[in-house]
């Protein structure tokens, strides 16, 4: 097993983090406590330990759950949460963004996207962690790209669940979702003294 550096419950669920692998902060937290209880196929981007896919297919046993993360420290880290905590409803690959999703729509699609800008890069040798943090030169790089794609894998009548902060620039995001045929609503907004994070709904009516 890879070392684990922390460990942590959320819903019952007792959760282990690798090291390598971005642990569970306030935004992991405000995606997985608004989505747990959906039904139906579930995909997950990014997903890092597991803790938003393994919370919604525990409370759903007749779901099919599947989590993406490109780093394999992280493929790794939800396996082995999905064991520990006897969830087999929920399945694990490495992927950038969509690229190996299988041809299936989603009944509901869950992001934690990376967003911070390059410029906040540290200098020196790169961590697994860095692809959960940045996203290009303006933060936006996986937002975008997730926006773009997104109509591709969603059932009709289906919903995305997306975290921004305010490092990317909030009302661009809504923006770019309403010009790709997207309605939105802020499910919840939390302030802290560096930022705003808000977790986005979109679908199509």
């Amino acid at each position: 097993m890879e070392s684990s550096v922390s460990q942590f419950n959320f819903l019952g669920l007792k959760l282990d983090v690798f090291r390598g692998v971005y642990a569970p902060q306030e935004d992991s937290i405000l995606l997985a406590k608004h989505t747990h209880s959906i039904c139906g196929n579930i995909l997950e981007l990014g997903t890092g330990c597991g803790i938003s896919a393994l919370s919604n297919a525990s409370r759903n046993p007749k779901n099919y759950v599947l989590g993406l993360d490109i780093n394999p420290k992280a493929v790794k880290n939800a396996e082995y949460n999905a064991s520990h905590n006897k969830i087999r409803n929920a399945r694990f690959i490495q992927s950038d963004l969509f690229s190996v999703v299988p041809t299936l729509r989603f009944d509901a699609i869950l992001f934690n996207p990376p967003y911070l800008p390059e410029s906040h890069r540290p200098q020196g040798k790169p961590s697994p962690v860095d692809a959960a943090l940045y996203s290009g030169r303006d933060g936006r790089l996986h937002t975008d790209s997730f926006l773009h794609h997104l109509d591709d894998y969603l059932l009709p009548g289906g919903k995305a669940f997306l975290v921004q902060s305010t490092h990317t620039d909030i009302p661009r995001t809504l923006e770019l979702s309403h010009s790709l045929g997207f309605s939105s609503e802020i499910v919840e907004e939390q302030s802290f003294f560096f930022e705003k994070i808000a977790l986005l709904k979109l679908f199509k009516e």
